[in-house]
């Protein structure tokens, strides 16, 4: 996200900007369901006790990418929605859809069956996923807010810092994990409202 901003914000041609962002925007859609996908296998694989390689996990994410792009895809749009609805009821779905690409990876589940399956799961563990990831995403945006503006676009700092935080967007996914192992476990969250 870094990148998008920082890396367009220079361009004088309005157009030049615009088919960067979208060139960057494939590639984040092409790439972030294999990682997300490699990062749940390789979690999975050493809670389940079996060893498997970086290489092994990735060829496992490039497998189900269709299945896990269209979870992640339908998931934003249902999250965006209703952002436009009003900002609250956009997080409400985005933490009640935090364990379908969980469930779509590793249970081998359609986008569609994943999602249900993620909104009736994440019922009483709303609080639970909510601090956890509004404390993982609001503090990487937060750096994000302070570094940007000390950045020139487009320069070489900007790119890894852009790479820096996209690869801590990996911790809003390994909580996710943890949230989803103690659901599938059984395990008792204790859910309480922030207030």
């Amino acid at each position: 996200m870094f990148l998008q901003t920082s890396s367009t914000i220079g361009m004088a041609d309005g157009q030049d900007m615009q088919k960067q962002l979208m060139m960057l925007t494939f590639l984040d859609l092409l790439f972030v369901p294999i990682y997300l996908a490699a990062t749940l296998f390789y979690m999975q694989a050493v809670i389940d006790g079996r060893t498997l390689t970086p290489m092994q996990s990735w060829l496992m994410g490039v497998r189900c990418w269709f299945r896990l792009f269209a979870t992640f895809f339908l998931s934003a749009i249902a999250t965006a929605l209703g952002l436009m609805l009003m900002i609250i009821p956009g997080i409400y779905v985005g933490v009640r859809l935090a364990l379908a690409n969980a469930i779509c990876v590793l249970e081998n589940k359609g986008p569609m069956d994943a999602m249900k399956e993620s909104w009736s799961a994440t019922d009483g563990m709303f609080w639970t996923l909510f601090k956890g990831l509004a404390l993982i995403y609001g503090g990487l945006f937060v750096v994000e807010v302070i570094l940007s503006p000390l950045v020139e676009p487009g320069s070489l700092i900007s790119m890894l810092i852009s790479v820096v935080l996209d690869f801590f967007n990996v911790l809003g996914v390994i909580f996710s994990y943890r949230v989803y192992r103690a659901w599938r476990d059984k395990e008792p969250v204790r859910d309480e409202a922030v207030l």
